[in-house]
């Protein structure tokens, strides 16, 4: 018999109106849990990498800082600051900097000494930012790959606030100077990566060419033309990055580092007005010499709050600063032109395609497991018909003991494979981007990909799960989404080998580095995750396999032992209740199963498998084995597929729980790993897409000639 009607929603939210706030407790995604479990185990495992990452922070503030500035006369900072400002700058700006370097002196002994520490914990900072970021920058600028990965990375961080980055680095290093310099190193080294790449960029492609030509080597050509031209830039993004790692000082103080923001925090705290305008005053000079003796030569006069103002607004753009950058005038051509119309030979393949995704669409709405859920009983024993509730009963691809988010996944791709082909059809290349060729690939693919983990993955009963676990095997739908992806994969690939598609721009000849380093950021992403635990179950009758009750058992049976020691023995009652709650810890721990055991769903394998053929097709998709613009994009299409399938298998599980798991089982960090890398696939892949469209057929030049040919005849007749 069939069961009552299912609805997308879980079977807890059918009873909470969707208006509800009471629903999101329901659907509560565990994303802390997640950084929760990989903060501890980085804790626990890299403690080694952890020391070598805050060796050269701990190094130079100890000795640059605690052990020199903060120990010698003033005297000599003053006079060594004004050097420095006279060597890089002029007199007048080495004469301002002694002037107000002595003025904090002068506000006594103690902002003294926070003065000297600024200037420290700022310089250790900048000097750390620029053997990072000039670097980096010049790397982004020379090669187009390792700037399309790299600009993502700036992106987040500038856009997350400094707040949500400051936990973690407090977690591992600790409060005081060593994670306040590296928060600060985060928020201000973005600028300097970008002025410098953009600085490179900036250098005439015709002096680059012509030092070749002479024969320069590319080391050559580094330093002696790009680095010398691209100076104003770079110059540009210390400045800026001195001028952001100012404004972290109060974060700073926050996280416990010394220097003139601890003045003033303290000065908040205690309301102490006198010491808050000294504070404010020494911060001020302190800021103002900086920002001058970092400025480069032309630099045009403008206030230090303007100047601060313009480095918080455009720390996204900072490119925008450049007084050179302004886009030159573009010259824009009218021409008729239309684009070509689906061939013949596209008809077959789209229709194959059509009947694959229509399948897809369909396959939700049939059975998918019958007496017992598959993925569901792994978070909500009820779903392993235990006690004998689902019993009889049949469940579609949307029900929560069903596909649940396979389905639902499913389901919006088969939707949108039926929309690519219906729309291209109609309107080719006017229809949006992705319902094209290449899009309809990537979703079939990810649609087979996803059906096929549903289908291959353990269920509680094959992993030996005890206590009346019933097996709820595979419905027609299931088998009929595998069909419906072996048709829309089979139909699209055919598609988009004789589809009409070329470049907006020609690819770079050569090997794309910089996509086979994102593809193996990755791949990487995808072992650890693999590894990493994707389930944490907090259950107190989780343990039900034959090994995990016999071992329950005998934890029962110590617990009661030392309750019967304890009555017989008062006066040790003490040491007793303190092995109590030891082993009642041990019983509340999470019991944590990765991606590969055989006591989980083995979901990890499936994944993996597609993670490595994607490291196959990715090398041709990147030009290993030739730059055939053609090649590259299909095999590119093929990549991201195969990295999108990986995103869909783990975004499926995680949402399937969230929609019906218990309250005490929880995904782990290692399924949110798997989706972030193929997330990554799918990105290594973006920068060839992207540049592919219909291609365009121009209006017929001969149109215009035509009445120039009618009117020549019309003249040669009237002469004869």
């Amino acid at each position: 018999m069939n069961p009552p009607s299912q609805t997308i929603l879980a079977q807890a939210a059918e009873r909470i109106p969707i208006w509800d706030n009471a629903l999101l407790d329901e659907w509560t995604v565990p994303f802390g849990d997640w950084m929760e479990q990989a903060s501890r185990w980085i804790a626990n495992n890299l403690e080694v990498l952890l020391d070598a990452l805050a060796w050269p922070f701990e190094l130079m503030v100890r000795n640059l800082v605690r052990d020199f500035l903060i120990e010698i006369s003033w005297v000599w900072i003053v006079l060594a600051m004004a050097l420095v400002a006279w060597l890089t700058r002029n007199l007048k700006v080495a004469a301002f900097v002694a002037a107000a370097l002595t003025l904090c002196g002068l506000l006594g002994d103690e902002f003294w000494k926070e003065t000297a520490a600024t200037i420290g914990l700022i310089g250790v900072a900048v000097i750390l930012c620029v053997v990072i970021g000039i670097p980096v920058g010049i790397a982004c600028g020379r090669v187009d790959g390792i700037w399309q990965v790299t600009r993502p990375i700036l992106d987040a961080m500038q856009v997350v606030h400094s707040f949500v980055y400051m936990l973690p680095f407090i977690w591992f290093f600790g409060l005081g100077e060593v994670s306040a310099t590296m928060v600060t190193m985060v928020y201000a080294l973005p600028p300097l990566i970008r002025l410098t790449n953009l600085g490179i960029r900036q250098v005439p492609s015709d002096v680059v060419e012509a030092s070749r030509a002479y024969g320069a080597s590319e080391a050559r050509v580094l330093f002696d033309v790009q680095i010398p031209l691209a100076r104003p830039a770079i110059m540009t993004g210390i400045n800026q990055t001195l001028l952001l790692a100012i404004s972290m000082l109060g974060v700073a103080a926050l996280m416990g580092a010394i220097g003139l923001g601890r003045v003033l925090f303290r000065a908040i705290n205690n309301q102490d007005v006198a010491e808050g305008a000294a504070g404010g005053l020494a911060f001020f000079l302190v800021a103002v010499v900086l920002d001058r003796m970092s400025q480069r030569e032309g630099t045009a006069s403008t206030t230090l709050l303007r100047r601060v103002q313009l480095a918080w607004k455009h720390r996204r753009d900072p490119e925008v600063l450049m007084p050179d950058t302004k886009p030159s005038a573009v010259v824009k051509y009218q021409e008729p032109e239309e684009y070509a119309p689906v061939a013949t030979g596209e008809r077959f393949p789209m229709l194959l395609a059509l009947i694959g995704g229509v399948a897809t669409v369909v396959s939700p709405f049939l059975p998918w497991t019958s007496d017992a859920g598959k993925i569901s009983a792994w978070g909500r024993w009820a779903d392993a018909s235990l006690g004998g509730e689902l019993d009889g009963q049949t469940f579609d691809g949307l029900s929560a003991s069903g596909g649940s988010w396979f389905g639902i996944t499913l389901l919006a791709l088969g939707l949108f494979i039926v929309l690519a082909v219906i729309t291209f059809a109609a309107r080719p290349g006017l229809a949006p981007r992705w319902l094209a060729a290449d899009g309809t690939v990537i979703a079939a693919i990810s649609t087979l990909v996803i059906s096929s983990a549903h289908l291959l993955t353990q269920s509680v009963t094959d992993a030996g799960i005890a206590g009346g676990a019933v097996d709820p095997g595979n419905g027609i739908g299931v088998y009929l989404a595998i069909a419906g992806g072996v048709a829309a994969s089979t139909g699209a690939i055919l598609w988009m080998r004789v589809a009409e598609h070329s470049p907006l721009h020609p690819l770079p000849l050569g090997i794309s580095w910089g996509r086979i380093i994102g593809l193996g950021i990755g791949i990487l992403t995808l072992l650890l995750g693999v590894f990493s635990g994707w389930s944490a179950d907090s259950r107190p009758d989780r343990a039900l396999t034959a090994e995990a009750v016999a071992e329950a058992e005998a934890r029962t049976l110590e617990i009661e032992e030392l309750k019967r020691r304890s009555d017989e023995d008062p006066a040790n009652s003490a040491v007793y209740a303190a092995d109590l709650l030891v082993l009642e810890a041990q019983a509340r721990q999470p019991s944590f199963t990765n991606g590969l055991t055989n006591s989980g769903p083995q979901l990890g394998i499936w994944t993996l498998i597609a993670g490595l053929l994607a490291m196959l097709t990715g090398l041709p998709a990147a030009g290993v084995f030739g730059g055939d613009e053609q090649r590259r994009w299909r095999w590119s299409t093929v990549t991201a597929g195969l990295g999108g399938g990986v995103t869909c298998i783990a975004f499926a599980w995680i949402f399937t729980h969230v929609r019906s798991g218990d309250m005490q089982f929880l995904t782990g960090i290692g399924a949110f790993l798997t989706l972030v890398s193929g997330l990554l696939i799918v990105a290594s892949t973006m920068a060839v897409l992207k540049e592919f469209r219909r291609s365009k057929v121009y209006g017929d030049p001969l149109d215009s000639n035509s009445e120039a040919d009618a009117t020549v005849k019309a003249a040669v007749g009237t002469r004869a």
